[in-house]
C-alpha cells in the first residue's frame, strides 16, 4: 500500500496560503519532497503527517491510501 496526495492537494495548499517552499518550511521538509508528493509520488507516513499538521488539515482531506 502507498500513501498518495489527492488531486485536490495543490488547490488545498494554495487555499491555505502556502507556496511549495512555504509549506516545506512550515512542515520541516525539503521543498523537493513536497513537490514530488504533490505530483503523485508516494509519501512516507511521517511526511504525510508533517504536511497535515502544517496545513492543519485531516489526512483524508489531503491523502489517500492506494493498493498499489
Amino acid at each position: 500500500m502507498q500513501i498518495k496526495a489527492k488531486k485536490n492537494f495543490s488547490t488545498t495548499r494554495i487555499k491555505n496560503g502556502f507556496s511549495v517552499t512555504a509549506l516545506a518550511k512550515e512542515a520541516h521538509l525539503n521543498a523537493s519532497v513536497v513537490l514530488r508528493t504533490e505530483k503523485g509520488s508516494p509519501a512516507r507516513p511521517s511526511t504525510a503527517k508533517k504536511i497535515c499538521e502544517a496545513m492543519k488539515e485531516d489526512f483524508d482531506t489531503l491523502f489517500e491510501i492506494t493498493g498499489e
